[in-house]
C-alpha cells in the first residue's frame, strides 16, 4: 500500500527526480553527441569513398570503351546515387533538366576557375580532373569535373552526389534523445521514490515513536500531579501514601527516560561498547542472581541448565549482555503466573554462543511474535503492567544487533515462550576450551 507524503516528501521527491533526470540526462546527452559526430564523420567518409570508387569506375569505362553505353551509365547512376554528365568533342551527351543542370552548370563554372574546360581536350594521355565540394539551396555534393582520353577524342563528365542527409540523421538523435528522456523521467521518478520510502517509512516510526513517548510520559505526569494537589489538603496518613505514589512514579519516569536515551542512542550510532572477553556461564548467573529474590516473592521457580560442555569466552560488553538478559528474564517473569517456572541455558553451536531463556507463561500468538520488538508494543497489554513501556524487548534486541548478534523468539517445548541470543565467537576463543 503507497505511503501517504507529507508536502515536504512530495517536494523532495519532486526535486531528486529533476536532479536524477538531469545528471543522468546530461551523460546521456554527451554520450549522444559523440556518437553523433562519429556516425556523421563515418558517414561522410564512407560516402565519400564509394564516389572515389564510382568515378574511378566511370572514368576507366569511358576510356576503354569504343561506344558509350547509355543503359551502364543508367545503372551506375543508379546504383551509386549519381548524377551523370557527358560532353562528346565538347558537344552535351546526355543532357540534364531542370535542376541537374543548375547544378552542373555551376559544377563546371567552378572547374573552369580550377583549370579544367570541357570544350578542352586534356593535355595528355590521362584524364585530367578536379574533385571538390560545392553546394546549392541547402544541398551539398561531392562534385568531380574532368575531361579524359577516348579513341576518337576525348570526353568531358560531370559527376556529382548528394552528401548523406546530416540533419535528417540529426533529426533521428533528438527524437531518440528525446524519447530517452521520458524514459529517463519516468525511471528517475519510480527510482526516487523507491528510494525515499525507507526515510518515509523512519519518518512514520520516528513519529510514532514519539507520539507513544509523550503517551506513556503523560500518564505518570498526571498521577504526579494529581497526588500533588492532595498534598495541600490531607491528613498525614495520606500525605505518606501521595509522597510514595510521586516517589514511584518518578522512578518510573527515569527508567522510561533512560530507555528511550538507550534507544536514540543505537539510533544515533552513539551507543558505545566497552568490548571485553567475558565467561558466559558468569554473565547468566550474576542475571541469575540478580532475579532470584524477585522470583521467590512471585512464586516461579527461575532456574539455571548447566552446559553440557565447556562453554567459549565472547569478546562483548558485559554491562550490555547482563542488560539483555535482564530484560529477558523480567519479561519472563512479567508473563509467567505463581507456580510456573522460569529456565536459563547457555550452549556453544555453530561457533555462536547462544543464551536461551525459556518460561511456561501463556506464550505469544504467531502473529504477535513479528511485532514484539517494536517499540511501545506489548502483545497482552491488558496483562502488561504499569512498569512496562513496550520498550526492554526493543533495547534488547538493539543491544544483539550492535554485538552483531540476534534475538529471535520461537515457542517452548511445552508450552511457553522462548528468548534465544545469538552472539558470535572468534574461532580461537571457540576452539580454545
Amino acid at each position: 500500500m503507497a505511503k501517504e507524503k507529507s508536502p515536504l516528501f512530495s517536494q523532495l521527491h519532486f526535486r531528486l527526480t529533476i536532479a536524477c533526470t538531469l545528471v543522468t540526462g546530461l551523460v546521456l546527452t554527451s554520450m549522444t553527441l559523440v556518437s553523433l559526430f562519429f556516425s556523421e564523420t563515418q558517414l561522410q567518409e564512407r560516402t565519400k569513398e564509394e564516389f572515389h570508387t564510382s568515378l574511378d569506375s566511370i572514368i576507366l569505362y569511358l576510356r576503354d570503351a569504343s561506344a558509350i553505353d547509355q543503359g551502364w551509365l543508367s545503372q551506375t547512376e543508379t546504383s551509386g546515387n549519381l548524377t551523370i554528365y557527358l560532353e562528346e568533342h565538347g558537344k552535351p551527351f546526355l543532357h540534364g533538366k531542370g535542376r541537374d543542370m543548375q547544378v552542373i552548370s555551376m559544377a563546371m563554372a567552378t572547374a573552369c576557375q580550377q583549370g579544367i574546360d570541357l570544350s578542352n581536350p586534356p593535355k595528355g594521355l590521362l584524364p585530367e580532373f578536379v574533385l571538390f565540394p560545392m553546394g546549392i539551396d541547402g544541398e551539398k555534393f561531392f562534385t568531380a569535373v574532368g575531361t579524359a582520353p577516348v579513341p576518337n577524342g576525348w570526353v568531358g563528365f560531370v559527376v556529382y552526389k548528394p552528401t548523406p542527409q546530416i540533419l535528417r540523421l540529426r533529426r533521428l538523435f533528438a527524437v531518440s534523445l528525446f524519447l530517452a528522456f521520458l524514459c529517463l523521467t519516468l525511471f528517475s521518478f519510480f527510482f526516487t521514490n523507491r528510494a525515499i520510502q525507507p526515510i518515509l517509512e523512519s519518518r512514520k516510526r520516528q513519529m510514532e515513536f514519539v507520539s507513544a513517548a509523550a503517551h506513556e510520559i503523560r500518564s505518570p505526569l498526571a498521577v504526579i500531579q494529581t497526588s500533588a494537589d492532595g498534598l495541600q489538603h490531607a491528613s498525614p496518613e495520606q500525605m505518606e501514601r501521595f509522597a510514595r505514589t510521586i516517589s514511584g512514579e518518578c522512578i518510573r519516569l527515569s527508567r522510561l527516560a533512560s530507555d528511550l536515551l538507550t534507544l536514540a542512542g543505537a539510533d544515533s550510532q552513539r551507543l558505545t561498547l566497552c568490548m571485553a572477553l567475558e565467561e558466559p556461564e558468569t554473565l547468566l548467573l550474576t542475571a541469575y542472581e540478580n532475579f532470584e529474590p524477585v522470583a521467590l516473592r512471585k512464586q516461579i521457580a527461575l532456574s539455571v541448565l548447566p552446559p553440557k560442555e565447556d562453554l567459549p569466552r565472547i569478546r562483548c560488553d558485559g554491562q550490555r549482555i547482563l542488560q539483555l538478559l535482564s530484560i529477558l528474564i523480567e519479561n519472563a517473569l512479567s508473563y509467567t503466573p505463581a507456580g510456573g517456572s522460569v529456565l536459563l541455558e547457555a550452549e556453544a553451536k555453530d561457533r555462536t554462543l547462544r543464551f536461551h531463556i525459556t518460561d511456561n507463561g501463556p506464550g505469544i500468538p504467531d502473529e504477535e511474535k513479528t511485532r514484539i520488538f517494536e517499540r511501545f508494543y506489548r502483545a497482552d497489554r491488558s496483562r502488561s503492567s504499569r512498569e512496562h513501556y513496550g520498550l526492554g524487548l526493543s533495547i534488547a534486541w538493539e543491544i544483539a544487533a550492535l554485538h552483531r548478534g540476534s534475538l529471535t523468539v520461537s515457542d517452548g517445548e511445552n508450552g511457553g515462550t522462548r528468548f534465544t541470543v545469538t552472539l558470535p565467537v572468534s574461532i580461537k576463543y571457540f576452539y580454545s576450551t
